[in-house]
C-alpha cells in the first residue's frame, strides 16, 4: 500500500475511471420514449422496428427511441422505462 504525499494516509483503493471516448450522437427522435440503460460498458442497439441505432453506456444511460422500438428493447433486462 502506498501512501499520498498528504498527511501520511493510505492511498485510496478505488479503481480510477478511464478516459471516457465521446460517443456518437443518438438520432433525435421526435416524440420519442424515454428509456434508461441498466447495462455496464458501452453498447450499440438496433432499433428491431425503425432500424435505427443507439449507443449508450455506463455513462450515457438516459436517451430516447422510436415508439416502435420499446417493446423490442424492454424484453432485455438492460433497459427500463424512464419515469
Amino acid at each position: 500500500m502506498t501512501d499520498d504525499p498528504c498527511c501520511g494516509q493510505p492511498a485510496s483503493r478505488r479503481r480510477r475511471r478511464a478516459d471516457l471516448a465521446p460517443l456518437p450522437p443518438n438520432p433525435n427522435v421526435k416524440r420519442g420514449v424515454h428509456l434508461l440503460y441498466l447495462g455496464t460498458g458501452k453498447r450499440e442497439v438496433k432499433g428491431s422496428a425503425s432500424g435505427l441505432v443507439y449507443v449508450v453506456a455506463d455513462h450515457r444511460r438516459h436517451f430516447v427511441v422510436d415508439p416502435a422500438d420499446v417493446d423490442a428493447l424492454l424484453t432485455s433486462r438492460d433497459f427500463m422505462l424512464r419515469v
